[in-house]
């Protein structure tokens, strides 16, 4: 678990579900997408701003409609003072796309995501991450 921006936390297991009361009051967070195959456990007392469940088994399982839409969710939370998490129920590693997506669809350039990305060693992305990275910033070309 750890911050991968300022407002961007990700995280992975059962562990935040299980503990989510604890969790959310010591990491501000109340924007939530949960990256799991199968229906995630709830997220409740208190209950979060807005939830996205997308149903991704793992990193070389997204669509780009999937990334476009995470990014989109990220960016609307962001934009309305919410903290972010990014779960990943079968690990954190699931959560890197959608990090590099947000960062691509707010501006930064593919070459530079990558860069800051390999810098920390949770983040850097596998060879398919980036192949559906520049699908991305192509389709939106």
């Amino acid at each position: 678990m750890t911050w991968a921006t300022d407002d961007i936390f990700v995280a992975g297991g059962e562990f935040v579900t299980e503990n989510w009361r604890e969790f959310q009051a010591q990491a501000g967070v109340s924007a939530i997408i949960t990256v799991s195959a199968e229906q995630p456990g709830a997220f409740t007392d208190p209950s979060p701003w807005a939830l996205l469940w997308l149903p991704v088994d793992d990193e070389q399982s997204y669509t780009l409609e999937q990334l476009r839409l995470g990014a989109q969710f990220i960016g609307a939370a962001l934009a309305a003072g919410r903290k972010v998490l990014l779960h990943g129920v079968k690990g954190v590693h699931r959560t890197r796309p959608l990090v590099a997506a947000y960062l691509v669809a707010s501006g930064k350039s593919l070459a530079r995501v990558v860069r800051e990305m390999e810098q920390k060693p949770w983040l850097p992305p596998y060879k398919g991450d980036v192949t559906l990275l520049e699908q991305l910033v192509s389709s939106t070309d």
